[in-house]
This record gives structure tokens, sequence and C-alpha cells, in this order.
């Protein structure tokens, strides 16, 4: 597809929905560390120059795809605990770890959020990327709030960074290396595969536990 310039907000909307797309698509089929932004270009139907007229960075592209996808988490976060009779940890654990289940592109993106690309914004861009989650975030704090009224919204927002730095920290030791899953299929290791969702609602539930 060969764009025009795009001159008003409705057509620069289109494009920067168009370019998340194609960069959502190169993300499902390869690494970030593989994909450039002639890369996101070409698929996205733009000329790598055009490209530029709405991010600087393959981490802006990346990074906003990031707030896409929180805010589809969110709404799925939102309707399971809404539809929660009687919570408990383990029910409420268990709803989380159902809101990430098929979200890879999700959880691959909170895996390199800070680690990778948060480190190539400017302030003003970074800036504006924190701000326009802070509703969001609002509303995830309400959210679990609402199934733990005991939690204050300070413990609450400190149990959001936590689930996060689970999912970071547990998929890529459930999801290594082509070698490295080879090797964790012979009969010495096989004991030591890592089970991301299991390992994932067992420690949620454990960081929801009334204290």
């Amino acid at each position: 597809m060969n764009w025009q310039r795009a001159r008003q907000p409705g057509q620069k909307a289109e494009r920067i929905a168009a370019i998340l797309e194609a960069a959502a698509t190169l993300f499902d089929e390869k690494e970030l560390a593989d994909i450039s932004m002639r890369d996101v270009a070409a698929t996205a139907g733009l000329g790598k120059a055009s490209l530029y007229h709405y991010f600087n960075t393959k981490e802006e592209v990346f990074i906003s795809l990031y707030r896409e996808e929180f805010h589809d988490w969110l709404l799925d976060v939102e309707s399971r605990l809404k539809r929660l009779r009687s919570p408990t940890p383990k029910r409420i654990a268990k709803s989380l770890t159902e809101a990430i289940r098929g979200r890879d592109r999700f959880c691959r993106l909170t895996v390199v959020l800070a680690s990778v690309l948060e480190r190539n914004l400017t302030t003003n861009f970074l800036r504006e990327f924190k701000r326009s989650l802070l509703p969001s975030l609002e509303r995830c704090v309400a959210a679990i709030q609402s199934v733990q009224p005991n939690m204050s919204a300070a413990a609450v927002q400190e149990f959001i960074i936590q689930h996060h730095a689970v999912i970071a920290g547990l998929w890529p030791l459930a999801h290594p290396s082509e070698e490295v899953s080879t090797l964790m299929r012979e009969e010495e290791f096989r004991g030591h595969q890592v089970d991301f969702h299991r390992l994932f609602e067992s420690t949620i539930r454990q960081l929801i536990q009334p204290q």
C-alpha cells in the first residue's frame, strides 16, 4: 500500500495505526533486535523517510505498541475481575493468569520494556508515554481494589509492578533459545523446565495474599 503524506488528524491516526499493525506483525514473527525501521516501513507500505514523520526511533514504535497491548490487557482484566464472585487470592490469581494467556505479544513487550524500549527515547517522549499510562494505571488499581478492598492504592501499585516483573522474569526462562529448549528435553534436565502459566499463577497468588 502506498500512502500519501497525512495532512489531517484522521489521516495521521490512520497512518499510525497502520505502522503499529505492521510492527505487531513483525514482532509476532521476529525478535525485536532483528526488526529495523526499514522493515516496519516496508510492512506498513511506507517509505522509510515517511515513517520518520511519525516515529523517530524503533523504540518509539514498539513502546507505542506496548501501550496499545497494555490497554487491551487492562480491558480483559477489568472484565474478568468484574465477573468474579466471592474473590479469593486463588481466584484472583487465576483470573489474572487467564488475562495473559494467549497474549504473547504483551508478555514479550513487557520483557523488553524497561531494559530496551525505554533506553532510546527523548525525555519529552518518555514523559508523554508515562503520562498517557496514568489513567489506565488508575483503572487497574480500581479493578484490583474492587476484589481486594483492603489493599491500599499504594499496595496495589506495588503489586502491579510485581505482576509485570514476574512476567519479565519468567517469560524468558519459559521461552529459551532453541539450543536450551533442546537441552532441557534431555532426561537429566527435564525436571527443570519452566511452566510459565503455572509459576505465574502461583507467584501472583502469593503476592496477592493479605499480609
